[in-house]
């Protein structure tokens, strides 16, 4: 199952997004107020458990969105 989530420019870029994304996460795009991002859970890494508390980590807040 695909999972979504978002971050707003204010906290990162794309760039910056994706250095902190596990090779079953990518960044998906990006719009005037948003990066998203894209991925399926993978054994440890997964969106709530890995993606979001890494992000976190650097001060990059994500938010888990549906499609």
């Amino acid at each position: 199952m695909t999972r979504y989530a978002f971050v707003r420019l204010t906290n990162a870029n794309a760039e910056i997004v994706a250095r902190y994304l596990p090779s079953n996460y990518r960044v998906t795009g990006q719009d005037e107020q948003n990066v998203y991002i894209a991925g399926e859970d993978n054994a440890g890494w997964t969106l709530d458990g890995y993606v979001i508390p890494r992000l976190g980590s650097g001060l990059i807040v994500a938010r888990e969105t549906f499609a």
